[in-house]
């Protein structure tokens, strides 16, 4: 016997409740446009997933202006600049100086927390651990959300456009057959080993460094944890290198005349990412639109457009 499934209808459907979906989510909320969000993960595991940290200025704005917190500007870090350094010797970039703003040190996880408590705060219907997601009848007028809520319902939210922000590895974008999408891709020929480590900051703001040992990213996370890369194989092998030989490495390749110290800490999470970039053609298939890394994926650091 099949089980009936209980009926959801919403104006937009979202699935995937990262910083995307939220955010889409709690600007239509604004706007007077109800949605209901749907997630595989729980809320604890997206709040303790380590992502990207800095944030740009129409992003702050964005979040603080559109009444989601202002924590971004309480606990974050205002960066007015970064510094390039080549061959062990510093160029500070001036940005306030350059275009009157500022970037700001403030993790996207934090980010995550904030957006699911503004959408808790104005009732936002967001369902975490959500099961066998499907989205069907894209191509119709009430494309539909398939699933399976976290205490065993089965649900089907109806609405008139569907959303899919669910990351590079999502399933909304593979709903779009192949003789209609073209997958736009390219694999760099290199990738970052990065780390997270227990340190206090090495430099008040990011640094940028290439020198004849190959590039590195003296990056934040916080006042007491620090994000730091260099370039490597996109093969490298995590196992082969101990705390000290990391730590050696970083040192190297932004060594110069000003006696530039890292500090140094318990590394507690080693990974080597490859870079790759994705754009995925169509954006819009019927009534389903793609956002954030379910339609394009950049490598760290690069342009937005």
């Amino acid at each position: 016997m099949v089980k009936e499934r209980t009926i959801v209808e919403t104006q937009v459907g979202i699935v995937g409740a990262g910083p995307a979906g939220l955010m889409l989510s709690h600007l239509l909320y604004k706007a007077g446009i109800d949605s209901v969000v749907v997630e595989k993960r729980s809320h604890d595991e997206i709040a303790n997933t380590h992502r990207a940290g800095i944030l740009e200025a129409g992003t702050v704005k964005m979040l603080v202006e559109s009444g989601v917190d202002g924590r971004v500007l309480t606990e974050g870090h205002e960066h007015e600049g970064t510094t390039l350094r080549f061959e062990g010797v510093s160029h500070r970039i001036d940005f306030q100086k350059l275009v009157g703003e500022s970037v700001w040190l403030y993790p996207q996880n934090e980010v995550f927390v904030d957006l699911a408590a503004a959408r808790k705060r104005d009732g936002g219907d967001v369902r975490y651990e959500v099961t066998d997601t499907q989205i069907v009848d894209l191509t119709s007028e009430q494309p539909k959300i398939l699933c399976t809520s976290a205490d065993g319902e089965d649900l089907e939210i109806r609405c008139k456009i569907l959303v899919g922000a669910d990351g590079s590895k999502g399933i909304s974008k593979r709903q779009i057959p192949e003789d209609i999408r073209t997958d736009n891709f390219i694999e760099y020929p290199f990738a970052w080993f990065g780390i997270l480590c227990e340190a206090p900051a090495s430099a008040p703001e990011l640094i940028y460094a290439n020198s004849e040992h190959g590039f590195a990213l003296i990056s934040q996370r916080s006042d007491t944890v620090q994000r730091m890369y260099f370039q490597c194989d996109p093969n490298e092998n995590i196992d082969d290198w101990d705390d000290e030989r990391i730590w050696a490495e970083l040192q190297r390749r932004i060594d110069g005349p000003d006696g530039l110290q890292l500090q140094r800490g318990k590394i507690f999470d080693k990974t080597v990412l490859p870079f790759r970039s994705y754009v995925c053609e169509p954006l819009r298939y019927g009534n389903m639109f793609l956002v954030g890394d379910a339609g394009h994926t950049v490598p760290p650091t690069a342009p937005r457009v």
